[in-house]
Order: C-alpha cells, then structure tokens, then sequence
C-alpha cells in the first residue's frame, strides 16, 4: 500500500460516521471514502488500534514551577559554590604561607647542658665537670645574624700524691668556676646580602595571595555569569512556550469558526482536518516546550544548588525582557576588560613572582662571601688560690666559598626566565582575546538590536496578513490551510523577536563579564 493509500484509510476511519448525504455534496469526503473503500490493493482495512494508557501531565508530576529572581539565584549559588569555597581556602592557604615567611625575623633561642665524671688511677683519680651554654639569634634586615652566647661552667679535679715523709697517701682538691658572654655578628657580603633576599620568600607568598585573591574573582565571575545565562536560557524556553501556547489558542479558535460554519451548512467538513491536524502539531509543541522549560529550571536547580523533589522541580522567571537604548563604546569596553580581567590581574602576579625569583636565582650566582666577628668577656675563678682571671675574647673570620661550575645556579636562572617570558606570552594572548570577545560581543548586540527592530516589523505584517487571509477565508477566497500558514508564519516571527531580545541580553552579560561589571550589577560581593 502506498502512503497516500495509507492517508486515505486512515483518514476514512475517522469519517466512518459521517452522514453519506453530506459527503455526497462534498466531492472531497467522496473522494476519501471511496478511496478508503477501494483499499488501494491492501485487501482490507486496518485494525483500529486499542486506546493506550493516558500519561500523567507533565505539570502532575513536576508540580508547579517556583518563581524565583535572578538575584536569589546568585545568591545561592554564591554561598554554595564549591569552586568559590575552594578558592577561599586557597587564599587562606596563601596568607598561611605569608606568615611563615616572616619567621625569619623570629628570635630563636638553643640551650645546652652537660655534665661528665671521670674516675682513673694515677695522679688524676677523678674529674668532674659541669657546662651550660645558650645562644640567643636572630636575622637582621641586612642579611645577617646577630647572635648573644652565653656559657658556664664547674669542674672539679683530685690530684693524688704520695708523701716520703708521712708514708701517706696526699689528695688534693681543686674547683674552677668559668663563666663567659658574647655577642656575634655574621654578614654575607656578596651572596645572601640585603633585605630583598630575606623578603624573597614573603613576596613570593604575597603573590601566590594575590593570585588566589584573582582566581576567587574569576571564579565568582563565571559563576555568576553562568546562572545569568543559564536565567536567560529558562525565560527563552518560557518565552517559546508562550508562544506555542498562543498558537494553538488560535488553532483551536480557527476549528471553532469552522465547526460554526459546518454547522450551519456553508463550510466542507473536510476544513477540519487541517485545523485538527494543526492542532495536533502545535500540542506536541506545546509539550516539548514545557519540557524544555522545566529542563532549563532543573538545571539552574543543579547549578545554584537547589534541591529537586517530585512536586517540586520547576523554575519560573519573575521577569519581562526588554531590550533597553543603551551606547556601546568600544575602546571604553576594551580598556575596562583589560584593567579589569581577572586573567590578567593572575599573569601579572605571577609575573611579579617570577621576577623576584630571578633576583633570588641571580644572587645565588656569586660567591659566598661571609664576615663573621665575635667579641665578649670571659673570667675563671680558681679555687686553689681564690684567683679570679679575667679575659676578653674577640675574633674576626673571612670565609670565601664558591661552586667554579656553576651549573645548578645558572640553570635555575635561566628556567626562572623562561617561566616569565612564557607568563609574557600568555598576557599579550589573554589581551588579544579580550579585544576579540568584546568586538564579538558588541557585535551581537548590535546585531540583535537589528534583528529586534525587524522581527516586531515582521510581527505586525503577520499579524495583519493573518487577518486579511482570515477575510478572504470568509468571502470563500482561502481555506483553512493557508489561515493555519498564516498563523505558523505568525508564531515564526514572534519567536524570532524573542530570541532577539535574548540573544542581546547574552551578549549583554557577557560584556558584563569581562569588564568585571556583573559582579556589582547583581550586587554580589567577594571579599
């Protein structure tokens, strides 16, 4: 059976009940039910199919949609973004590492004691001794150590002889009491010299910070940026469906004029078939539309992280689009998305820390140079001849050392430079693409502005050829078919003019974006 042949059965099993005087006078249902008798050589009718199961609506199972606002979308979203939580940590972590770097100004303190005995034949029959040291340092800005020692100690000796005179056995004790005090001073004078040296390892940590300050604001950013597009992307899939909802309105409303003109004889039953089959169309449309609507809630739910439940899944937009009069001045734009850009704001800190690091390296390159002087008093007291002997300690120390090679320094210099000039390379591309995304951006804008102004003109011709076809439908000039095409061209323009507004909107946002302007727009603060 060919499908035409399958049409006209089809079609005659929905005119199984049609009074064979009206389908006398109409040559079309005659056609079709004789068309439908003749089989076209199937040798049969078709089994009419049993009725299936009703699904439930869509509406019965997702309940109805919770109208929500975009700002208290951002903010959830804010508040519960893993990617911001983790960049926050990352900024703690940072101004941890700060503060360890700063420990180099820290007083260290080292305290030692001993004490020893030795017992033995001969002249010497036992030793005792008892020492305590401690040292007090710290780094000073200049790249040297102050340091204050301070030591004491007690020793005890016995001295045995042997007297001709007595026969006897002569032990002799002696105590000596020393105590002494110092201040050092060690300064390099060629490598490790200076404060900047020192401060290498806090500023490297500060830009660390500032990266991590960066990325949390790019983070936020795109966030933010996401949900607004992901806002516009729920009214699009509202806007469709209303539209589709208004379509079959009119689908409906044409089979009522219709049904009305049958019933009162002047119109051809068969005018219903194409308004039902319209009808039937526009329905399904109607259905993939309110799919895509709730689709769209479900994924802001999933984006902000709002719970999903049966009942209560859907999302509605609590706003009218429009396209607002707005001037777009590029160079302004291009010069606020680069002053502004979290990309770039990361390379140049990542920039200043490849820098300092390249200082540190190139200092390593010379030798060490170290000037070390040591002054302080010293006494020891005898307990033999209650003698106290004082002293003055000093000393001055010069120690040159270097590496003849130096391969590991010079390589650590020359990677350090080549991971700045690969972070140069990345800013004048980061730049590049800046200009490029607000260019494209400004142009959809303008664009859509275009196509905005054009849509509503097209509206307003379809919606007057709608109603002059309707005219000529009365005066028997048109059919229904051609109203229905009237009303499809009708829907098109209408949709068109929606995604306009929309696509100005994106284009909007993501300017936004990149000036770093949607932040304060939604009135969402990072820290």
């Amino acid at each position: 059976m060919t499908s035409r042949a399958r049409l006209f059965v089809a079609l005659s099993l929905a005119l199984t009940t049609v009074d064979p005087a009206i389908a006398a006078a109409d040559p079309i249902l005659t056609a079709i039910h004789l068309a439908a008798q003749d089989g076209g050589g199937s040798g049969g009718s078709a089994p009419v199919p049993a009725a299936a199961a009703v699904p439930p609506m869509l509406a019965e199972v997702a309940g109805p949609a919770r109208a929500i606002g975009l700002a208290e979308l951002l903010q959830l979203a804010v508040r519960q973004a893993p990617a911001l939580a983790q960049a926050r940590i990352d900024i703690e972590v940072a101004e941890a590492s700060i503060q360890g770097a700063r420990a180099w100004a820290d007083w260290a303190l080292a305290a030692q004691a001993s004490a020893s005995t030795r017992v033995a034949g001969g002249i010497v029959t036992r030793q005792d001794a008892v020492a305590l040291s401690s040292d007090l340092t710290r780094r000073i800005s200049t790249g040297g150590t102050l340091a204050l020692h301070a030591d004491g100690g007690w020793s005890r000796q016995d001295l045995s002889s042997f007297d001709d005179t007595t026969m006897t056995e002569i032990t002799v004790t002696s105590r000596n009491y020393s105590g002494g005090v110092s201040i050092g001073f060690t300064q390099p004078l060629l490598r490790g010299r200076g404060r900047a040296q020192l401060d290498a390892a806090e500023r490297i940590a500060v830009t660390s910070r500032d990266a991590a300050a960066v990325a949390t604001r790019a983070a936020a950013i795109a966030l933010v940026r996401e949900v607004a597009l992901g806002y516009l992307d729920l009214i699009a899939a509202e806007r469709d469906l209303e539209i589709s909802r208004a379509s079959l309105e009119l689908a409906h409303e044409r089979l009522r004029i219709t049904q009305a003109g049958i019933d009162k004889g002047g119109v051809a039953k068969a005018e219903t078939i194409p308004v039902e089959q319209a009808i039937a169309t526009r329905e399904e449309e109607v259905l993939v539309g309110e799919l895509a609507t709730l689709d769209r809630g479900l994924a802001l739910r999933r984006l902000v992280g709002l719970a999903v439940a049966p009942g209560d899944m859907g999302l509605a937009s609590t706003v009218d689009l429009a396209i607002p009069s707005q001037v777009w001045d590029q160079r302004a734009l291009v010069a606020a998305a680069t002053a502004s850009s979290p990309e770039l704001a990361r390379l140049s800190a990542l920039t200043a820390g490849a820098t300092i690091e390249i200082e540190v390296t190139e200092n390593g390159l010379l030798p060490a140079l170290d000037l070390a002087a040591t002054l302080g008093p010293s006494a020891i007291l005898r307990s033999s001849n209650d003698e106290l002997d004082p002293g003055l300690t000093a000393a001055l120390t010069l120690t040159y050392q270097q590496s003849l090679g130096k391969t590991a320094a010079r390589a650590e210099v020359r990677r350090a430079r080549a991971q700045r000039e690969a972070v140069r390379v990345n800013a004048a591309d980061v730049r590049n693409q800046l200009v490029e995304a607000v260019a494209r951006a400004v142009a959809q804008i303008q664009v859509a502005e275009r196509r905005y102004v054009i849509s509503v003109r097209a509206v307003s011709l379809a919606e007057q050829n709608l109603v002059v076809e309707q005219a000529r439908l009365g005066l028997g000039k048109s059919r229904n078919v051609d109203v229905l095409t009237r009303q499809d061209e009708l829907r098109a323009a209408q949709l068109r003019a929606a995604r306009a507004i929309i696509d100005w909107h994106r284009a909007a946002a993501a300017i936004a974006a990149l000036t770093g302007e949607i932040l304060p727009q939604y009135g969402i603060s990072i820290p």
